[in-house]
């Protein structure tokens, strides 16, 4: 049976989101105008707006039991991500939040390859571009990305940051933090000042480091002590791909699984205490 999908944004992303959708079998995509409301018969939505106003779109759908597809960030204030949390336990509706590099495959291939890089020391992270954005700061746009790959290797939450403004003040362009999990600290450098395209992952263990770099031709290098590095294959599956095949598989399913919604919500609340760290001049904020 063919599955119906509202798509609400049509920005680069939500186009990238509509062609990927039209490649999957049985999928057929409604695209929605700005306040056009979801026909009755559409058994989902993704919502691709502007990141300020994922909860305005979303919340509707998911107060009516709709599987809802958010793109990152699920939210852009704690308490909107708070109100999307909530709704979603009092529906029960599906809402799949679309941190994408936890379905790359390469970052899927650099998980696997974890225990041989013995004890975590720490991770560092950047993400850069010359692409700012009207409708929030820069954390909002490449923090996700760090701290829900974080979130993944660590197996936890942060419970504390320092975030420093670079550039742009109390909206900055450019930004440094340092996330601590647990005495494993994530340091992350973004920006949107840079004509130089980067998005990296490095994790440095006491025996090995793996790097994870999205825009090298080799994603994936393991660097040991002794040798030269080794490049681990990974499949070729575009990340988009496996993360929307995923999220129609758990429409049709209805499996619920409320993991998604809770790491928005971490996610929001560790950026939100990033920004106030910014304000207090790079004080050490708890999350």
């Amino acid at each position: 049976m063919t599955l119906r999908l509202g798509l609400v944004g049509q920005g680069p992303w939500g186009r990238n989101i509509r062609r990927t959708l039209q490649t999957l079998n049985d999928v057929s995509v409604l695209v929605l105008a700005k306040g056009e409301r979801l026909p009755s018969d559409c058994d989902g939505v993704l919502i691709a707006t502007q990141s300020a106003s994922h909860a305005e779109a979303a919340l509707p759908c998911i107060e009516a039991g709709i599987a809802t597809f958010i793109e990152k960030p699920m939210a852009t204030s704690i308490a909107d991500a708070e109100r999307i949390h909530n709704a979603a336990l009092r529906s029960g509706a599906i809402v799949f939040v679309g941190h994408i590099f936890l379905f790359h495959p390469a970052f899927l291939a650099a998980l696997d390859l974890l225990p041989t890089l013995g004890s975590i020391r720490y991770l560092l992270c950047e993400g850069m571009n010359s692409r700012s954005r009207v409708d929030s700061s820069v954390l909002w746009d490449w923090l996700p990305h760090d701290l829900s790959m974080a979130h993944s290797i660590l197996g936890r939450v942060p419970e504390s940051v320092a975030s420093w403004a670079i550039s742009g003040g109390a909206i900055p362009k450019t930004a440094v933090s340092k996330f601590q999990f647990n005495g494993i600290a994530l340091v992350s450098t973004v920006s949107w000042l840079s004509l130089v395209r980067r998005r990296q992952l490095t994790v440095v263990g006491d025996e090995a480091t793996l790097v994870f770099d999205d825009t090298a031709d080799r994603r994936l290098a393991l660097y040991r002590k002794q040798g030269d590095p080794i490049y681990p294959s990974y499949s070729a599956e575009l990340p988009l791909t496996r993360e929307l095949t995923a999220f129609v598989e758990a429409v049709r399913s209805g499996k619920n699984d409320l993991r998604h919604v809770a790491l928005g919500t971490s996610i929001a609340r560790s950026i939100s205490a990033a920004e106030r760290s910014i304000a207090l001049a790079g004080q050490s904020v708890a999350i």
